[in-house]
This record gives structure tokens, sequence and C-alpha cells, in this order.
């Protein structure tokens, strides 16, 4: 995600985006992003500019504030080609969400979430029902194997509520 579509701004089809990307030139238009979004599954940046806050953007076709309303919410996507060449050790979120976890040699649950903020946090749903955030660090997440669809943690006691046998 770049972006994502957060107000409508005005009545003739503009929108404040919040911008998720740390390169500007994504907001250029003729900038494509596809929003998962069945009535308007690809959108064509027109014009962007700057807002008290977020910027205002305006997507071809999108003429009118019902035509936009529609898209508040969308998260603005880009083709998984477009994206920067990752440092090691760095992951996109969607890489991560889905994952299974794992303690040990025991799967305990699913990557469900990952909180984006200074200190990224790992949203893990366990297969006991529970629920636990843990901080996206090596010391506690040594390992990642994208390709064989797992993570494993290092939880210290209690994070994840009793310990698999």
């Amino acid at each position: 995600m770049v972006g994502q579509i957060v107000s409508l701004h005005g009545m003739d089809g503009g929108v404040r985006v919040r911008v998720e990307s740390d390169h500007p030139q994504r907001f250029v238009p003729p900038a494509r992003f596809r929003t998962g979004l069945p009535d308007a599954p690809l959108l064509v940046l027109r014009s962007v500019r700057a807002g008290s806050g977020d910027p205002i953007a305006e997507f071809a076709g999108v003429t009118s504030a019902e035509q936009a309303k529609r898209l508040v919410g969308a998260d603005l996507l880009i083709n998984e080609t477009d994206r920067r060449a990752l440092e090691p050790g760095e992951y996109w979120p969607d890489q991560l969400i889905g994952l299974n976890v794992r303690v040990g040699s025991s799967i305990v649950g699913v990557v469900d979430d990952l909180i984006e903020a200074p200190q990224d946090r790992l949203v893990v749903r366990c297969h006991d029902g529970s629920v636990a955030e843990v901080p996206f660090v090596q010391p506690l997440v040594p390992e990642v194997d994208l390709a064989g669809g797992w993570l494993r943690l290092d939880p210290p006691e209690g994070l994840l509520g009793p310990t698999p046998s």
C-alpha cells in the first residue's frame, strides 16, 4: 500500500489521500493504482495538490462527490514489480501477513496483521484463540522464511500465553 483515500474534498470528486510511500514520484500524474474495489479496481491520478494535512487528489473519471464517496477507505496499491528493492531483513507487510508462526517446531498461530509504527508489531492470531502483538525485532523474530510460509518467534514467557510443549 502506498496510500489510502481517507475523505472527500469538495463536490467535484476530489479526495484526501494519506500517503504511505517514501517516494513522492508515486503520486505524479498519470500514476496508476490498484484498489481492490469491484467498482473501481484501477484509478489513474489526474491531479494532486497540497492540502492542509493530506494532499488532495483527483482521479480520471471521478467527477462527483457521490463517485468519490465510494472510494473513501480504499487502499492505493502498486504492482509488486514497481516496489523498491529491499535490504536484507526488510519485508513488505503483505509478505508477512498470513505466515505461520512457529515457536520451536510448533506452529502456534498466523500473522494476522502488521501495525506499522516507530516500533512495528506483528499481530499474531494464536490457535488457542488469543491475539498477541509481537514487536517485529530480530531478537523476538529471528527467522523469516517467505518461501516456506512461516516465521519463527523466540518470545519471552507469557507473550503468547502458555508455552507449547
